[in-house]
């Protein structure tokens, strides 16, 4: 009787036992490193302490350009010279520029020969991609000085030959045009640039062809003007 009494006050414990030691180990789980959460991956880790680096915009140019120009003649005389631009708004995208140029050729009509140079700043505006290649395009007007020396050389119009001695002019130009290229980064800021686009250059010059029609009427002006290939390639940072 005494072991029936003993055996039926024990039951509500050995039932107890089980979710008790289930209730141990889940405890003791929990408290387990191993056992919890998942640990994160270490490359996801890495991912999240290092943020994407944006990269360099450009700020400033050195470039060699050359373009043509519509002689007096109708022929074409090729210009080259220097270009710096700067960028004083350069964002992820866009870019808003101010340019300085500056450059010589050489050129004959009717028998002379002329040496000569221009100089001119303005504008640029364009759309870049920022990257290790960093494709851009770009829109530009600039305006300035073309200058010309000529020799003291016969210059023949209209079927008349006129023996001049050397002459100097200046007149005003400017260019409309839209350049398309690439900047490849090589180290840190430091880039190189390769360009090429349209140009379209006027200037006021001679009217050659109605001063040849017409040669005792006198010297005559005309706007002259062509659409020009152009390229250009340099550096900057």
């Amino acid at each position: 009787m005494r072991t029936l009494v003993v055996l039926v006050l024990a039951l509500p414990l050995l039932a107890a036992t089980p979710a008790a030691a289930v209730e141990t180990r889940s405890d003791g789980d929990g408290d387990d490193p191993k056992a919890g959460a998942a640990t994160p991956r270490p490359d996801a880790t890495v991912r999240a302490a290092t943020p994407a680096r944006e990269h360099a915009n450009p700020r400033l140019k050195l470039s060699y350009r050359g373009f043509g120009i519509a002689n007096v003649d109708a022929t074409t005389v090729g210009l080259k010279g220097a270009q710096l631009d700067v960028y004083p708004l350069s964002r992820r995208y866009v870019r808003l520029g101010i340019e300085a140029e500056a450059g010589a050729g050489d050129a004959t009509y009717g028998g002379a020969s002329a040496s000569l140079w221009y100089g001119m700043g303005g504008v640029t505006a364009g759309f870049q991609y920022p990257a290790r290649v960093t494709p851009f395009v770009e829109g530009r007007f600039a305006a300035g000085a073309l200058g010309a020396q000529t020799s003291g050389t016969s210059v023949t119009v209209g079927g008349v030959t006129v023996n001049s001695g050397a002459a100097s002019a200046v007149t005003l130009m400017y260019v409309g045009g839209v350049d398309a290229g690439i900047e490849l980064y090589t180290v840190s800021r430091l880039y190189v640039s390769a360009a090429i686009g349209w140009a379209h250059p006027t200037y006021t010059g001679l009217d050659y062809a109605a001063m040849q029609a017409n040669p005792t009427g006198g010297m005559k002006l005309r706007q002259v003007e062509n659409d020009s290939f152009t390229f250009k390639i340099g550096f900057g940072i």
